[in-house]
């Protein structure tokens, strides 16, 4: 997986002074997170958020962190253009996943779907 020099400052600082293998989230400094936990800190990073957003800048707060990792597969392949290989490898799925899933969301793969409906 490769990641941006901003998530690897962030990963390093959450790993300083931590043992090798010791969970880099916790609770209290020990205790790996809970997901009822980060559950309710999302929810209030979004309901934080939401104070000051306005209009399309603001987040459902029906929002997951799936919510967050589907609509940036979604804007790779659609906005950026990467390709699904590049995508997969990036998330941990398959490129059959990404394809199935994302497939509308892929501008080359739409054009020869349709280009194939001429043939």
């Amino acid at each position: 997986m490769v990641l941006s020099a901003e998530a690897i400052a962030f990963f390093k600082e959450q790993g300083k002074d931590k043992l090798p293998g010791a969970p880099l989230f916790t609770e209290d400094g020990e205790t790996p997170c809970r997901r009822h936990v980060w559950c309710r800190q999302m929810q209030a990073a979004i309901a934080r958020h939401n104070e000051v957003a306005k209009g399309d800048k603001r987040i459902s707060g029906h929002a997951t962190a799936y919510s967050f990792r589907h609509a940036r597969i979604s804007e790779l392949l659609q906005i950026y253009g990467v390709d699904p290989l590049t995508v997969a490898a990036q998330t941990g799925t398959s490129v059959a996943m990404i394809e199935k899933a994302y497939l509308r969301f892929i501008p080359s793969a739409m054009q020869e779907k349709l280009a194939a409906l001429k043939g």
